[in-house]
């Protein structure tokens, strides 16, 4: 069926499998409680975990594509229209890389 983002929840068909509703960290389950699994407090950088001190995954820095790491000469992962599409959503923020990266890579 594939996953699904609505800017708060990401459901596999009805089942909440991860969280963004602090706008910040990707969080495991429904509940805001759940183990972090990565954040965007930059707004542009990917980073493993809750800390703004993470180990950068991917970023955004073009606006246009998810690159590899934390440089913006990296490695170009995927267009970000395209991980929007990915994960079925109409974003095409930080969070849809986040999301992407964690859950439909």
């Amino acid at each position: 069926m594939g996953i699904k983002f609505d800017g708060k929840d990401i459901k596999d068909g009805s089942r909440t499998i991860a969280n963004f509703r602090d706008g910040k960290n990707l969080r495991d389950g429904s509940s805001s409680g759940g183990k972090v699994l990565g954040n965007v407090r930059d707004g542009k950088n990917v980073r493993d975990g809750s800390s703004s001190g993470g180990r950068v995954m991917c970023n955004i820095s073009d606006g246009k594509n998810v690159r590899d790491g934390s440089s913006s000469g990296g490695r170009v992962l995927i267009k970000i229209k395209d991980a929007a599409r990915a994960i079925g959503s109409s974003s095409q923020g930080a969070s849809t890389a986040l999301v992407w990266w964690y859950l439909a890579r």
